[in-house]
Order: C-alpha cells, then structure tokens, then sequence
C-alpha cells in the first residue's frame, strides 16, 4: 500500500473573457505557471466563479499539443490563487462563500482581495518604523479640504482610491492668481472657479485621495521609480526582483502605457539601499497579512528621495506580468514552490 502523498494542486481563480472559455489576464503567465507547478510535481487549473460546484469545480488545463485549453472536473484544490480582475467579482456571493469556506478548512486563499489605497495607508502608517517611508495622505473629502490642503502643500496629487496602472492620476499646483493642473506630460492652468468646477467633476465620480508630493530624483531630468515584486518565503516576505520606470520628458507618469519606459535596474543600482527595502518588504508583508489575510504576493511603487531614501506610493495586491524576464521567470519559479510547501503544511495563523 503506498503512502505517497497526492500532488499538490492549485486552483487559479479568473475572470470570463468576453468570449465562451476565454479569460482576463495574462495568459502566458498562466500557462507557464502551469508548466513549472508541472515541473515540481503538482497541478494547477484555473476556474470560473461559476464553475463552482458543491463536491467539485468544472476548470480548464492548457494542453500544448493541442494548444487549447480543456475544460475537466477537480477536487476543490489544496490552494486556491485568485487572480480575478475586478473588484465587483469579489463582492460576488460565490466569491464571498469560496473565502469563507478556505478559512473555515484552514486552507490557503492566496491574496483574498484587491488592496483599498486608503486603508493601506491607514495601516502602515500606524506602524512607527514605515512612516518616513510614506508620503501623507487624505481621503478627498471636500473642495474646501483640498484648497486648505493646496495652499499649504502647493503641489499635491489626486488618484483614484481603487485605480491602477496610473490611471486618473492628476498633479495639482497652487500658482498664486491661477491653479495648474498636470495629467501625464500635459499641463494646463486654470482660474479659481475653473478649476474648482474640474477637480469636483473628477473627484465626485468616483472615491479619490490626496496626497503629498514628495520631489524625487530623476535620471536625464526625468522622473523614475521602482517596480518591487515580493513573496513569502519560510515565514517572511521576500523581494523577488526589482524593475526601473522612468517616464518622459516633462511628465509625471512612469507608467509604460503612459509614455514611461523601461530602464535596467544597473543604472540605478549604487542609490539603492538594498537592506531598508528588504526589510520595506517584510514589514509590509507582515502588515498587509494581518489585515487583509494571507497576502502571499504584492508588488510596491517606490520613488527615492534626491537623497536616495524610498517612499512607498503604492501596494499592488496583484501585480502584472514583469516585462523584465529574468523577474518574471523567477517569479514564476517563486510561486510554484511556494504553492508546492505551502499546500503541504497547515496555513499559518493571520
């Protein structure tokens, strides 16, 4: 009789596509993350929110010789990586029922949710050793509250509490007689009533922050941050590898989409301080856990100060495919390891 344990299996949760059996997000990246959870001796399927069932779950495999995905039966996996794509879907009842039901087995739910900007502010900046690392930060209450705030500050930012990929990100400048308002490389100067008209058009569709800007340093006059991807491994949060952004001319988005681009983390190495971003990492990660649940990957924005210290603009609770591929290959052999131990040992106490 053979004691050999089951394979570990993982479940990756998506998103429908528009199209019958299609899916949001990166594909290659599921399917090669298929291949290495392959490689180290475990399966990975992914599924719908309604391919759940009460005794199983109707998912799909990749089949390379076939080069086409099919759909099959599973067991409810050891581990289930949601990488849905939209907010609204995590509000969904069977997504609500599927966590609860992982944490009541004391299963993993790798990355529960998507990250809320203002809450994540909230809770690392309660925690006294990250606050130098973070830019101060306000939910937008009111046009009053940011005048108040712009005549103080004189150049502030406004983004979405629930955006991403830099969309909707203005900077805001008070100049006296006339208000100025930069959106990616454009700016634009406005009198009082105008701008006060702009801000509350934008500000009032959707739920924005403020925040401090803090003046960074540049490369060749042009702004540039750092793309920071983290995992857990054996108990803490790891970096896994570290991409460069810088944008264009005169802009104020290093987003690639954006008009950024990409520049090799070499050209920047020596105003890095390696040990203050690793731990950055590990409290984070440590933090972000506690609060959200087990929050096995994340990726931080980090801008360096003209004297090199790092500033934390942003947490992503679902990072997009690193266009590095020495980062992105070692994430994928990261995860699949990690999925491996972790469907093999009980979850950790959040």
């Amino acid at each position: 009789m053979s004691n050999a344990k089951p394979a570990p299996l993982v479940g990756l949760l998506v998103s429908k596509g528009s199209k019958e059996e299609t899916f949001l997000g990166d594909i290659a990246f599921f399917k090669d993350l298929q291949k290495e959870m392959t490689s180290n001796g475990g399966s990975l399927f992914l599924f719908l929110l309604e391919g759940i069932q009460q005794d199983l779950i109707t998912g799909y495999m990749f089949y390379e010789g076939q080069n086409k995905w099919r759909r099959q039966h599973f067991p409810y996996p050891d581990l289930i990586y949601n990488r849905i794509s939209s907010r609204a879907e995590e509000s969904n009842p069977s997504f609500l029922k599927l966590k609860e039901l992982y944490k009541k087995k004391n299963r993993y739910f790798f990355n529960p949710c998507f990250f809320n900007k203002i809450e994540c502010y909230t809770l690392l900046s309660s925690i006294r050793t990250l606050q130098p690392f973070l830019p101060k930060t306000w939910p937008y209450t009111s046009m009053e509250d940011l005048l108040k705030k712009l005549s103080i500050y004189q150049t502030m930012f406004i983004k979405p509490v629930q955006g991403y990929k830099g969309k909707g990100i203005y900077k805001l400048a008070a100049n006296g007689t006339y208000f100025t308002v930069y959106h990616g490389s454009k700016k634009t100067n406005y009198l009082h009533y105008e701008f006060v008209s702009l801000i509350k058009k934008i500000c009032e569709k959707k739920q924005y922050l403020i925040q401090e800007e803090i003046h960074t340093d540049t490369i060749d006059r042009c702004k540039y941050d750092l793309r920071i991807h983290c995992l857990y491994n054996r108990g803490k949060h790891t970096i896994t590898g570290i991409g460069v952004r810088k944008a264009a001319q005169d802009s104020i988005m290093t987003h690639v989409p954006h008009g950024g681009h990409i520049i090799s983390v070499d050209e920047i190495k020596h105003r890095l301080n390696e040990d203050t971003l690793k731990s950055l990492a590990e409290q984070i990660g440590q933090s972000l856990s506690s609060f959200y649940g087990f929050v096995g990957e994340f990726s931080m924005d980090i801008g360096l100060t003209r004297d090199y210290q790092p500033i934390l603009f942003e947490v992503n609770s679902k990072p997009m495919k690193f266009d590095e591929q020495d980062i992105q290959i070692e994430r994928i052999k990261r995860l699949s390891k990690l999925f491996v131990a972790l469907a093999a040992e009980p979850k950790i106490d959040e």
